[in-house]
């Protein structure tokens, strides 16, 4: 009860020191732009450590580029690994206005955001980002519920970003997705676990926090994950035995959002600069993705791990082309009867026609 008592204590303290951030220092002009005087710091949470791919990436090119397509008058106070807001508390934290910009990650409500599952479902998909970014925004301006569900919770999307591409890592030899069969494995989704299932081996729930030590103890023999996540936990230490699978997209989008009300009551030039920023971020990122995967593979190589490219006998065990007609069929069940989608089957249907013209694309 103590304990309890400190806690509230400390989390009012934060929202108060908090609540003078956020607010403009002066007026805007009568035609809705702002003064030379004007300033304002938005609070960003994220539930991700600051020295990842991502968050490193937002520090150091997003947040400077909003600064300066303001000409300073916006500063970015960002809390990262869950100083203000956890990864569970993210979606109500924004829309509440404890956080005026923060990270929204779909997987940590796979209720309350289950249309972002049907992502997973179409696990192929190119391997740059730039096309990565396409699927993502063109399912988001065309299955309403996507962008819905951000709406619905007061919040205006910005920047997207995602993970690298799935890697497969076991604590013994793996020279094909085949050496997994009887073996005990973690993946981060209910998907994901019937697809290792359908590989043959033994699905196992496992907290990414707790991946480490399970690996290290042999609770479990491997992991399916993303591959940046992958390395920032540092699993290659005790999973060196790695395959990483470039065409295996990461379909589970961060989405970096801010408050709708905040944005609405910003000026004119401000909302137009966080948006120039934005657009440069947006294509900066693709370069940061290829570069990042690149000195992924080199750094765990060096270190003595054994990394390997996925063969197509690997995807095409992995992309069992049945066994995802069946999880298809499952989700689209859950969104009619569960969540209310009634036009689930044209979600699908224009799902797979994105990817597919995304594949094509890429192809050329």
């Amino acid at each position: 009860m103590q304990f309890e008592k400190k806690s509230a204590i400390c989390l009012l303290i934060i929202m108060v020191v908090l609540s003078g951030c956020g607010k403009a220092q002066s007026e805007v002009t009568e035609d809705g732009y702002s003064t030379d005087e004007y300033e304002i710091t938005l609070n960003y949470s994220d539930h991700d450590p600051p020295n990842g791919m991502r968050t490193n990436f937002i520090e150091n090119y997003w947040f400077p580029e909003i600064e300066k397509e303001t000409d300073g008058k916006v500063e970015i106070n960002a809390i990262y690994g869950g100083g203000l807001l956890s990864s569970s508390q993210a979606l109500n934290g924004v829309r509440d206005g404890i956080a005026d910009m923060g990270l929204i990650y779909p997987d940590n409500y796979p209720n309350r955001m289950f249309s972002y599952e049907l992502l997973k479902l179409f696990p192929e998909a190119p391997d740059d980002f730039e096309s990565i970014h396409g699927i993502i925004d063109q399912a988001m301006k065309e299955l309403p519920r996507l962008r819905g569900v951000l709406e619905k919770n007061n919040q205006k999307p910005l920047l997207i970003t995602t993970g690298l591409p799935i890697v497969f890592a076991s604590t013994t030899e793996l020279d094909s997705l085949s050496d997994i069969k009887g073996e005990d494995w973690r993946a981060s989704s209910r998907w994901y676990m019937e697809v290792l299932k359908n590989m043959g081996a033994n699905p196992v729930s496992v907290p990414f926090d707790d991946v480490y030590m399970s690996l290290q103890t042999g609770m479990i023999d491997g992991v399916m994950t993303n591959y940046d996540g992958f390395h920032m936990m540092n699993f290659y230490e005790v999973a060196p035995n790695i395959i990483v699978a470039p065409s295996l997209w990461w379909s589970a989008p961060f989405i970096h959002t801010i408050n709708q009300d905040m944005w609405d009551r910003l000026p004119k030039d401000i909302q137009e600069g966080i948006m120039r920023a934005t657009e440069s971020a947006q294509k900066e990122f693709a370069k940061v993705y290829q570069q990042e995967l690149e000195e992924t593979i080199q750094e765990q190589k060096e270190a003595g791990a054994n990394v390997k490219i996925a063969s197509d006998e690997d995807i095409a065990m992995f992309n069992d082309e049945k066994l995802f007609e069946n999880l298809r069929e499952t989700w689209v069940k859950e969104a009619k009867e569960v969540h209310g989608i009634e036009n689930a089957e044209q979600y699908v249907e224009d799902m797979e026609q994105i990817v597919n013209d995304a594949l094509e694309d890429s192809e050329e």
